[in-house]
């Protein structure tokens, strides 16, 4: 009898621990480590959100807004692709290979410091908002921190490090809201949020060696992989500054002519809006691009099964959320954040139709890119570029900041087609399965509006 309970005891135990393995396995699979760490990175901004709506006016949003995208602009001015080029590369793990991307990359980010610091001024002066010129001197320390920073947090995506990567970013990103809020509770101005975001790109710049083993690079200069370097980024650097102009051009347009305050509105709606981004983006070069890389470079596998397999949950879920960011937005508004900030939800709603499409174009164009059509991406932009230069200027002239708005919004719609083209011409695609994540996302926008005419009025 003894013997029976022990064995039952151990076949107790042996069960448990094989649930708690395959557990395990599911928690750290890498779409699901990325799934969770965007849902806990944008609940994370907007918890912070909603705290520093309270701490600071509108005009501070607006303020942020203008320093991020001049930050932006010189970033992707000086694009060279270096995560897609680790990642895809052969020689991907060599130490030579990756100190001398290291070096370069260091060089880039000192000289994004000197020309942000010396042009600050005209910048500031561009804006019509000369006080901005010292908070530009100070961001531009962002750029040499990151430069500092080790390959390992590109390494990391090659070697399917996911998990650790993320819990690095969410360590980063409670370094980044704890300072900002003790700091806006002390100082109430947009230094804050400046400050905080100095004090996070420091953060992971160290965290960036203590967190990966072999993350410790020297200064080394191999002209071979310089060339390579070369011959990748030629088409990443061109695309690159299309980009720049379509994400950009609303921002310098309406940072020009709107108040401070008002930009804060827009700023706001934007940074919403881009929550659903980070998991396409995350999920699109983190999971589908490694996994498609190393099937080609074996030169095993159907691509195309490959591609649909393991987005599908994910595209319908993804597809139905997005659109029920699109229904919502008022709703939301009035959830997270007082009268002041209610003209919010219009932008909001304008701006969450890129997010709409985002996952399908970002699946598409890593799958192209990583069948070695590196030329995809730049002339998906050129697509996208063509839309803004006809329905911006109509937009504009025929509603004002909103058309101009909503012409933004709908980019992303020339270039899906675009690498649903090349997709179809490599065989890769299956529009009825894109079909299907479009009308998951249009019964999000459904059950997103009905929710909020039925909700929004109570909270008035």
């Amino acid at each position: 009898m003894k013997q029976n309970n022990l064995q039952l005891r151990d076949a107790g135990a042996l069960a448990g621990r094989q649930i708690l393995a395959r557990l395990i396995d599911f928690a750290t699979r890498d779409t699901n480590v990325v799934v969770a760490s965007v849902i806990l990175n944008n609940l994370l901004r907007a918890i912070s959100s909603v705290v520093l709506t309270r701490l600071l006016v509108p005009e501070a949003f607006g303020i942020s807004g203008i320093i991020a995208s001049v930050s932006f602009t010189a970033a992707m001015i000086s694009d060279l692709g270096f995560q897609a080029f680790v990642v895809r590369h052969e020689e991907g793990d060599s130490v030579r290979f990756l100190d001398t991307v290291w070096t370069i990359a260091l060089l880039r980010s000192a000289i994004l410091t000197a020309a942000l610091i010396a042009l600050s001024e005209p910048i500031a002066a561009f804006f019509a908002k000369p006080e901005l010129a010292p908070m530009i001197e100070a961001s531009a320390l962002i750029f040499i921190l990151e430069g500092l920073g080790s390959l390992s947090l590109l390494t990391a995506i090659r070697k399917r490090m996911i998990l650790r990567l993320s819990l690095l970013e969410l360590g980063v990103m409670i370094v980044q809201i704890v300072v900002s809020v003790l700091l806006a509770i002390l100082w109430r101005n947009v230094w804050a949020v400046l400050t905080a975001l100095i004090a996070a790109s420091a953060c992971k710049s160290l965290l960036s060696y203590a967190v990966f083993p072999d993350a410790r690079r020297r200064l080394a200069f191999d002209p071979v992989y310089a060339r390579d370097l070369w011959r990748f980024a030629r088409y990443v650097t061109g695309s690159s500054l299309i980009t720049l102009l379509l994400m950009q051009c609303d921002k310098l347009i309406l940072a020009r002519f709107m108040t401070l305050d008002a930009f804060g509105l827009y700023i706001l709606a934007g940074n919403l809006a881009a929550a659903p981004m980070a998991f396409t983006t995350a999920y699109a070069s983190r999971v589908l691009y490694p996994s498609y890389a190393e099937y080609w470079r074996r030169g095993e596998g159907d691509l195309r099964a490959i591609f649909y397999a393991k987005r599908w949950l994910p595209s319908l879920l993804y597809s139905f959320a997005a659109g029920g960011l699109i229904g919502s937005a008022p709703l939301l508004i009035a959830i997270l954040y007082d009268h002041r900030y209610a003209g919010t939800a219009i932008y909001l709603q304008l701006l969450a139709i890129t997010p709409f499409f985002a996952l399908a174009s970002y699946s598409s164009n890593e799958t192209l890119t990583a069948t070695g059509q590196i030329a995809t991406t730049f002339q998906a932009s050129i697509a996208k570029l063509v839309w803004l230069g006809v329905a911006a200027p109509l937009a504009w002239l025929a509603e004002g900041q909103l058309g101009l708005v909503a012409a933004i919004g709908l980019m992303e719609l020339p270039s899906v087609l675009f690498k649903w083209a090349r997709m179809h011409r490599a065989q890769l695609l299956d529009l009825r399965k894109e079909l299907i994540f479009i009308g998951a996302g249009l019964g999000g926008i459904l059950v997103g509006g009905m929710g909020s005419a039925l909700l929004t009025p109570l909270m008035a």
